[in-house]
Order: C-alpha cells, then sequence, then structure tokens
C-alpha cells in the first residue's frame, strides 16, 4: 500500500495543472521590471501575453522601475483613454514617475521596518474576498505614498497603505507599495503571489479574474489531480477489505497461533526474562525514562540547531511555510484522535493488565489496533482528501490543501506504531523510548534534509507551488518516511527479544474484546478529542484574529520547540500508565499510591532542570543561531517555558485515570482545561494578539493541575505529594542552577551562532549533574529513593553512563547536605510488599 500511494503522489504531481481554455481572449501585457516573482506569477497567466509595444497594451504592469523604452506620459494617456495599470513600486522608481503615472502629485517616504499585512475594514474589494490577507508575510522594504488611493491593505502596525486602487478616466489603477526586486522574498513566495498579481492585471483591464480556487496557477488539487487522487482512494478502500477478509478467515482457522507469543526462547531468556524489566516496581518505569531523558538531552542540542538554525535557514527558509505546518499537524491532532477512538491506549493498557494472567488476550488488543487502523485509515483518507479537494480550496483555508493531502496519507496503513505500543505494554520502555525519540527527533533530522530539499527544488521548477510550498510538501513526505522508519525499527526491536511480532496482524479478537477495547479507547479518545478540539478551535481564532499569523506562528512554533523539551517527563508518566493498569486491576493500591507520589517527585525535578536550563540559555540561542524573521521568538519563549515547567501535575492525573480505567475522568479534566483557554482566547486574541494565548495556556493548565490532583484522590485511589521532595528542594536546585548558568552566558555568550551553541550545549549536556548535586544539597533524597535511582540507572541500557553520573551527583549532594533524609517517601516499604507478591502471581510466556 506504501509502494502505491508513493506512485499516486508522484502522478498527482507529474500531472500538468488544469489550463485556461485557447479561444479565451488575452489580454496583452507591457512588462518593465527584473525577472522576479511578479513576472514569473504573470507568465503563469495563459489568458496574458507580453507586448512590448506600449500603444498595444490592455495593461501596463511596472515592477519596480520605469521602463528602458517607454514613455511615462504616454502611458499616462493610455490610462486615461482605458488601459490598465498595475505598480509596484520600487527606489528606482520617483515620486515624480509616480505622480505622472497617477496623475497627481504624491510623497514617497522609503521605510524597511517590518510591518504585517491587514485589510482595511468594512470593504468588500474582490481581492479581499478571494485572497486571505491574515496569512500573508510580513513586509519589510518599501515605500509610504501620500496620495489619494483608496486603501485596500495596510499595514497594521501604521496603518500605511499597502495596496491601493483609483480609477483615471476610464482606466483602473492598483499600487503595491512593498519592493519586489531583490527584497522582500517572503512575500514573493506566499501561496497567493501568484494569483494577486493575476487578480491586479485582470481587474485593471476590466476583466472579472477566476477565484482563487478556480485559477490554474493557485497551489490546490485542479482536476487532473483531483482524479488521480479519487481513483487511487477507492483502490485503498477495496484492497483494505479483501485483505481483512482473508486475514481474518485464516487466523479462526488457527487459533493455536496465539500461543506462540516468544518466538526464540534462547533471546527471549537472555535479553528479558533474565533482567530487571521481568521485576515490577517503579524502577521499570524510570529506567525507561532514564535513557530518555538523557539519550534526549544528547539529542536536543542538534536537535534544536537543527530546528532553529539549519531547517529555517538552510533546508526550508520560510517562516510561513514552517507556520502552516505546525498548524497543520496541530490540526489534524483532532482528526487523528478521533479515528484512533483509543485503541493505541486500550492496547498498551489491557496488554499490561493482562500480561500477569492471560497474555494471550492482551495481543487480541493489540489487533484491535492494527485492524482497526488498517480499515478506518482507508476511510480517513478518503474523506480528508475529499474534503481538501473539494471544499477547501474554496475556503480560507486554501492554500492548505496539499500540506492537508500529504499529512493524510499518514494513515495509510495506520499501524506503523505498532511495534512501540507492544514494547510499552510488555513494560520493555529502553526499546519503546528509543522507538519514540526515533519518531519525534532522529527520523526528522534524516528525512527531512534529502526530501524537504527535494521537494524544494521540485517547487522551484514548478512556480505554480514555488519553493516554499514545495519545501511544505516535501515536510509532510517526510513525516510519512519517518512512520515508517519507526515500524522497521521496531518490528526489529521486537524480534531482538525474542517475541513473535506476525501475531499482532492476525485477527483472532471476538466482539468482547472489541467493546471492550471501544469502551476505555472511547473517553480515552473524547479526552483527546477534548485537547484537540482546543487546538483546532485555536488555530479558527488565531486564523480569524491574529495579524500576520503564517510568521508569528513560525516564530510560536520556533519558541515552543524548546517547550517541548518537557515532554520528556510525559515519557515517564506514560511509562507509569501500565505499570498502574498492571497494579490497580491486582488490587495493589498502595504500590499505585507509591507509583503517583513518585511521578510528582519526579515531575518537579526533571521541570526545575530543565525549566533552569531553557530559561537561562534559549533566548538567547534564538537571538543568535536564528535569523531576523524569528526575534519575536525569543521573547515568546520565556512565558512558555514557565508554561511547560508547570504542566507535570497535568500528566500525573492523565495517567493515573487511564491507569486506574476511569478515562471519563479525563474527558472532563481536559474538558475544564481546554474550556478556559479557548474561551480566554476568544476574548483576548484581538486585544492582546498572541499573548493572550500564553495567558490562557497558563490559567487552563493550572486549573487543570489543581482540580485533577482532588478528582483523582477522590474517584481513583489516594494520592501523596511529598511537598519538600517534590516542589521546595527542585525549586532551590532550579533557581541555584539557573544563576549558574546565566552567569556563563554573560561571560561567552556573543550574541552569535558559534558561542550561542556552545552556550546551548553547555546548559543542556554536561551542566546536569550540577543540578542533581544541588537537588541533592537542598535535601531531594532519602536514602531508599536515591538506591531506587541506581537500580533505574542499571535499565537505562545504552544511557547507563549517563545516568550513574546523575546518580552519582545527586548521592554527593546527599551525602553533605544537612536535609537528607529529613523529608522521606514514607510509603515505599509498603509498596514494594505489594509488587513482590504480584510479581509472584505472573506466568510465564515460555
Amino acid at each position: 500500500m506504501r509502494k502505491i500511494a508513493l506512485l499516486t503522489l508522484m502522478i498527482c504531481f507529474l500531472l500538468p495543472v488544469s489550463t485556461a481554455r485557447a479561444d479565451v481572449p488575452r489580454l496583452r501585457v507591457f512588462y518593465s521590471g527584473p525577472q522576479s516573482g511578479a513576472l514569473q506569477a504573470l507568465k503563469l497567466d495563459k489568458s496574458a501575453v507580453l507586448t512590448d509595444d506600449p500603444w498595444q497594451a490592455d495593461v501596463f504592469l511596472l515592477n519596480g522601475a520605469p521602463p528602458a523604452n517607454g514613455d511615462l506620459s504616454l502611458m499616462a494617456e493610455r490610462i486615461l483613454s482605458g488601459a490598465g495599470l498595475v505598480l509596484i513600486l520600487g527606489p528606482d522608481l520617483s515620486a515624480g514617475d509616480v505622480g505622472t503615472l497617477l496623475g497627481e502629485p504624491v510623497l514617497l517616504e522609503q521605510q524597511e521596518q517590518a510591518i504585517s499585512l491587514a485589510n482595511v475594514k468594512h470593504n468588500d474589494d474582490p481581492v479581499l474576498k478571494q485572497i486571505v490577507w491574515t496569512s500573508a508575510p510580513q513586509v519589510r522594504e518599501r515605500f509610504v505614498i501620500t496620495s489619494s488611493l483608496t486603501p485596500l491593505v495596510i499595514g497594521f502596525e501604521d496603518d500605511s497603505l499597502v495596496l491601493g486602487a483609483k480609477t483615471i478616466g476610464v482606466g483602473k489603477v492598483f499600487v503595491f507599495t512593498a519592493f519586489l526586486d531583490g527584497t522582500n522574498p517572503q512575500i514573493q513566495d506566499w501561496a497567493y503571489f501568484n494569483y494577486l498579481i493575476y487578480h491586479l492585471v485582470q481587474r485593471s483591464a476590466g476583466g472579472e479574474p477566476a477565484s482563487f480556487a478556480n485559477y490554474a496557477g493557485s497551489p490546490v488539487p485542479h482536476k487532473a489531480e483531483k482524479t488521480a487522487l479519487f481513483i487511487f482512494l477507492g483502490g485503498i478502500l477495496a484492497l483494505a477489505a479483501l485483505t481483512f477478509a482473508w486475514v481474518r478467515r485464516y487466523s479462526l482457522a488457527h487459533p493455536e497461533l496465539l500461543d506462540v507469543i516468544v518466538a526464540d526462547k534462547q533471546d527471549f531468556s537472555s535479553r528479558e526474562a533474565g533482567t530487571g524489566w521481568e521485576e515490577i516496581g517503579f524502577h521499570r518505569p524510570l529506567g525507561g525514562f532514564f535513557l530518555a531523558l538523557f539519550l534526549g538531552l544528547l539529542l536536543f542540542v542538534p536537535v534544536i540547531i537543527y530546528q532553529n538554525m539549519i531547517l529555517p535557514s538552510f533546508i526550508l527558509p520560510s517562516a510561513q511555510a514552517i507556520g502552516i505546518w505546525g498548524r497543520v499537524t496541530q490540526f489534524f491532532t483532532l482528526i487523528w484522535t478521533f479515528f484512533d477512538m483509543g485503541t493505541s491506549t486500550a492496547f498498551i493498557k489491557y496488554m499490561a493488565e493482562y500480561r500477569v494472567h492471560d497474555p494471550r488476550q492482551g495481543v487480541k488488543y493489540g489487533q484491535v489496533f492494527v485492524w482497526w487502523q488498517a480499515l478506518s485509515g482507508a476511510v480517513q483518507v478518503a474523506i480528508m482528501i475529499g474534503l481538501a479537494g473539494t471544499v477547501m480550496p474554496r475556503s480560507i483555508y486554501a492554500i492548505y490543501s496539499w500540506s492537508m493531502i500529504m499529512h493524510t496519507f499518514i494513515q495509510i496503513p495506520g499501524f506503523y506504531l505498532v511495534m512501540k505500543h507492544a514494547l510499552t505494554g510488555l513494560q520493555r520502555f529502553d526499546y519503546s523510548q528509543v522507538l519514540e525519540l526515533g519518531l519525534a527527533l532522529i527520523f526528522p533530522m534524516l528525512t527531512q534534509p534529502a526530501l524537504v530539499t527535494l521537494m524544494v527544488i521540485w517547487g522551484r521548477g514548478h512556480p505554480v507551488f514555488g519553493a516554499s510550498m514545495g519545501g511544505l510538501i516535501g515536510m509532510g513526505i517526510a513525516a510519512y518516511a519517518a512512520e515508517a522508519l519507526t515500524f522497521a525499527l521496531g518490528w526489529w526491536l521486537y524480534r531482538r527479544l525474542g517475541y513473535n511480532a506476525r501475531l499482532y496482524f492476525l485477527a483472532h479478537f471476538d466482539w468482547t474484546v472489541i467493546k471492550k477495547s471501544f469502551r476505555f479507547g472511547v473517553f480515552e479518545m473524547l479526552g483527546s478529542a477534548a485537547w484537540g478540539i482546543g487546538q483546532s478551535l485555536e488555530i479558527l481564532i488565531t486564523q480569524a484574529r491574529l495579524v500576520n499569523y503564517a510568521e508569528v506562528w513560525g516564530n510560536w512554533v520556533l519558541a515552543q520547540n524548546f517547550v517541548y523539551g518537557f515532554n520528556v517527563i510525559s515519557v515517564l508518566y506514560s511509562n507509569l500508565m501500565p505499570s498502574i493498569s498492571e497494579a490497580i486491576s491486582h488490587g495493589r493500591k498502595m504500590l499505585c499510591k507509591y507509583y503517583s507520589a513518585m511521578a510528582y517527585k519526579w515531575g518537579g525535578l526533571i521541570s526545575a532542570l530543565l525549566g533552569s536550563v531553557f530559561l537561562a540559555v534559549a533566548d538567547r540561542f534564538i537571538l543568535g543561531a536564528s535569523g531576523p524573521e524569528f526575534t519575536r521568538a525569543a521573547a515568546y519563549s520565556v512565558p512558555l517555558l514557565i508554561w511547560g515547567a508547570v504542566q507535570y501535575p497535568s500528566w500525573v492525573g492523565n495517567n493515573v485515570q487511564l491507569g486506574a480505567n476511569r478515562p471519563e475522568l479525563l474527558m472532563m479534566m481536559v474538558g475544564i482545561e481546554q474550556t478556559i483557554r479557548i474561551v480566554l482566547a476568544l476574548l483576548l486574541v484581538e486585544r492582546l494578539q498572541i499573548n493572550a494565548l500564553i495567558l490562557a495556556y497558563f490559567i487552563g493548565i493550572m486549573a487543570k493541575n489543581l482540580i485533577g490532583y482532588f478528582v483523582n484522590n477522590r474517584f481513583c485511589y489516594p494520592q501523596r505529594f511529598y511537598v519538600w521532595q517534590s516542589l521546595i528542594a527542585p525549586i532551590l536546585a532550579g533557581a541555584a542552577h539557573y544563576g549558574v548558568l546565566r552567569l556563563l552566558g554573560d561571560l561567552i555568550w556573543q550574541k552569535d551562532q558559534i558561542t550561542s551553541v556552545i552556550l546551548f550545549f553547555i546548559g543542556v549536556v554536561p551542566s546536569y549533574p550540577l543540578f542533581a548535586f544541588f537537588y541533592g544539597l537542598f535535601g531531594g533524597w532519602d536514602d531508599a529513593t536515591l538506591e531506587e535511582v541506581r537500580q533505574g540507572a542499571k535499565l537505562s541500557n545504552f544511557m547507563g553512563k549517563m545516568a550513574w553520573l546523575f546518580w552519582a551527583a545527586s548521592f554527593l549532594g546527599a551525602r553533605i547536605s544537612p536535609l537528607h533524609g529529613r523529608f522521606p517517601i514514607t510509603i515505599r516499604a509498603a509498596a514494594i510488599q505489594e509488587a513482590q507478591s504480584l510479581e509472584k502471581e505472573r506466568v510465564s510466556l515460555v
């Protein structure tokens, strides 16, 4: 199916776009200016033909300079008698030149500060209806003109005219004040730029331009592409149904295949059964977390360098393209969450739960996940591509059409994460974290440089799309390749442990398994969907009310790249969910209580570590390493990082609710948070712009943190929060760590890329033992939990040395601390007894 998808995509892009009919009367356009985007856009208009004779011209298109062989007075006479004029200002045009063409004296003042573009309110000009100006990137080099032009588009910050119109005699004139000769490249890469030139030329000649959706030069699916896509969709639906029917019949005829959970007993004995991964306790999720944390720290520096410097500066130097891709993936969070129906989380939960007494039953939940993804994925792709090909091009989201289609193909076949989920359910967290980090961090850095670069080159050769839109499509192809690589690596790791990966692609499940999976999954889905709805509504609100939204969102995405570092904490909590499910389903509530207490402790500890590092270095790294388009990202980073540091109680609550089989509580809590966020954004974005989102984020997450704790204590199982180890010691250690790193930055940072990278590297990688020392010094450990750190370090696979260094620095700080052991986790001994008794009940897989 993957080969069919890629072949169809190639056919779609190789097919020519629709062209205008040959019998349409052709406009004669006299062009003057450089070989820039404006001339390229003009050549895409099949209804226009260039002419060198001003007397024969229906329209004059002057791009930044007067014609070398043309008389401006003559052009002015032609305009009076009915010729059109599209005038793009430039430094080689004087006020006298412009005044001659407009038939009035004008004043020109050159400006270079960046401004965002906005519609003039209460104006129904067609150019404002067909083009979504809030999606336009900023312009810099331009003239501020004083004239009698009617403003259509203005600068948001200063109300200066950017696009204006005027009637001279019987001629129609449009004036665009931003320079295009070697300047303002972002506006020329804008998906609406080609249509803007076409629209203005047609209007100035008195014609009726086609809509953006129907214009052959628009980067949206046209007739040929839509035909190929719909044929492909029919084939995918048929193939998925026929394949499932065959596999289902084969599986029912061979129920004995479920008995072979382990395919290689020797590998299983040496790499699984004989290791600490088969011992129940907090050290297992901690071991997987250590691998994710320290591998993440090692990768975070190259990832941030890649995402904040290499990707936006060299591979895809377009804030608007990066911003659009970020919004597409954010919007699709809701769509994919809905269609998943919680089957992935149900698979993980029930695999962990049934692993104790009936592992065969756990495998069936994995089969439900695989076939639900394969079958529903075909339907998802059909629906979303149908919408993207027909409805979206005629909406304000038209420029999202192709990126939406490309992102949709990830759902074919849709089960690429099955091995990661299986390893998580079996609580082999080191391997599952390798897959998680591969998908999120490593594989994009491998796939994007090759595939995005290829599509940028392709876009340059196809001016309908352009380099930025080509790169945007490349981001979708690279995302698909990353998921495919994750599946391939997961298959190898799963078999390396001796397990039988083939079982998940059979279909032994019955209606009981299906109903139980969906009964749990639907509530989990609704909780995740509430978050996805919030994200989607956030896009709708900002789309309508946030000025210069594509570029602003590009800066927002850049700042949020640092906030994503806090997601490493959610790895620990995702690991804890199957552990809690295993314990609570077998009546070990004290073990569950200990899991929650340690989740709060480690959440506070790691949030303080990452927060102190990022607050000390992130703004300086952005200012020194990214281009001038991203200076706003440095300002956004500080409040976003503080918000990121207080998210962890929310993640604890989510996984407690899922592990305790109360997904309806998760749905309620997420709904409360998102309602607060969206209401505040709706009320405040127009007035406060992007700052409104920051305020809404803070209020929403803090409400969820506090309410969730008490809800879980009442309806799941008793919670315990140890204030010193989970809050006070982390804050003290984080403050000390921040002070050291900020002082170091004052000494070495020179506001350039090299020292920015050096400072960031020092903060993220070699400084973590210093924080661990401070945390031990401020009394963050007792003897039992410190020993548990050493147990977890032993399970952290190839990150063991870094984990051991964390333990050693913590041990040193604790050894000299007068506070060591003063604030212990008192429930640990009882929890360990329950873990040991549960371990004795577990059946063998061989």
